[in-house]
Formats: structure tokens, sequence, C-alpha cells
């Protein structure tokens, strides 16, 4: 279980039902977490505490999840990242796959979920976490 001052994890995913329920996993393992609606929402919400990992949802209006990893890269935070879609199709894969970054399954395994949680913050500066 992390300590109770390890930094939190951010999740930014536009259903507030998959929202709620990442975060109650997460907290029930004892994560701090903080969660955003959006990418803006959390854009605005920088500066402040540096995420021990940012796990992003694919598909959100707006702003995606790879166009959101790009900016939080442009702002300098450098914590790993976690991407998930419901909407595993090959134009996806290959986008996240040019960023850098693997693509995890909705819906989420927990186990899953949790070991790349963990990997994630023991991966420093490495995309790829699952």
């Amino acid at each position: 279980m992390p300590p109770l001052s390890a930094p939190p994890i951010f999740i930014v995913d536009d259903d507030p039902g998959a929202l709620n329920s990442l975060r109650f996993l997460l907290e029930s393992e004892g994560y701090c977490v903080l969660s955003f609606r959006g990418g803006a929402e959390l854009l605005s919400s920088l500066p402040g505490p540096e995420p021990a990992c940012v796990i992003i949802d694919y598909k959100m209006p707006s702003m995606d999840g790879v166009d959101l990893f790009h900016r939080l890269r442009a702002r300098d935070i450098r914590a790993p990242v976690i991407l998930m879609t419901g909407h595993p199709d090959p134009a996806i894969r290959k986008r996240a796959e040019e960023a850098g970054l693997d693509l995890i399954d909705k819906p989420l395994s927990q186990d899953v979920l949790l070991s790349a949680v963990a990997a994630a913050r023991l991966g420093g500066p490495s995309e790829r976490v699952a």
C-alpha cells in the first residue's frame, strides 16, 4: 500500500461513472487520487502537485487522450501516463504507439489497472507501463 504522503494519481475521464469507479478502486488501495472530467479541467488546475502517474481516457470531447498527453509534456509534466479506451480500433492503437503509450482496453480489469499503476509509479520517465 502506498504511503499517505505519496504523490497523487490523476484520472481524466469524461464519463462520471468510469471516473468514480476508478477513483474508488484506487482510493480503496490506499492511493491519493485527483480526478478531472476532461483535459481542459486538468490543464486549468496546473501547476499543482506533480502526479505519480496520470490515467487518461482516449476518447473525450474537445481533446483526446493523446493530445492531452502531448500538452502535459509541453508543460513539463513527466509523470508516466496510462492511456485507456473503450473504442479499441487500429487507428487509436497506432496513434498511442506513435506517442510511446501503451493502451489498456475498457472495461478495465482491476488487476491489469493496478499492475499498470504500480509499474508506472516505479517506472520513472518511461511512457510504457502496461
